[in-house]
């Protein structure tokens, strides 16, 4: 009985100090919105109308990395794009010639694609 005691301690304690680091971390990669103008108000609105319109508008794209070493180490790491990555995507389809205006035929060939 004597010799279960401080086997049953030892045993105890290894369970307790044996443990792991975790970390998780989220990253936010946006970038700024390119600097663009319509040419009156309807080329506005048929823009932005295409652009809430099309697949994966409101989700996030994300890619995650995973680095573990079993009962010592777990690091993962998660990358998540904006949501100027898609603004800036959808400007860049939509502005044809690459002025930096879109105008109401452009605006309405972009929304053509995206239907």
């Amino acid at each position: 009985m004597k010799a279960i005691l401080p086997l049953s301690l030892a045993a105890f304690a290894a369970l307790v100090s044996a443990g792991c680091i975790h970390t998780e971390e989220t990253v936010t990669r946006d970038e700024s919105r390119v600097p663009i103008s319509f040419e009156n108000e309807a080329a506005g609105r048929i823009f932005y109308e295409a652009l809430s319109k099309m697949p994966g508008s409101g989700q996030h794209r994300e890619s995650s990395v995973d680095v573990e070493v079993p009962l010592v180490f777990e690091h993962r790491t998660k990358t998540v794009r904006g949501p100027n990555t898609a603004f800036n995507e959808a400007v860049a389809r939509a502005d044809t010639n690459r002025d930096g205006k879109i105008t109401e035929t452009e605006a309405n060939i972009f929304a053509a694609q995206v239907r």
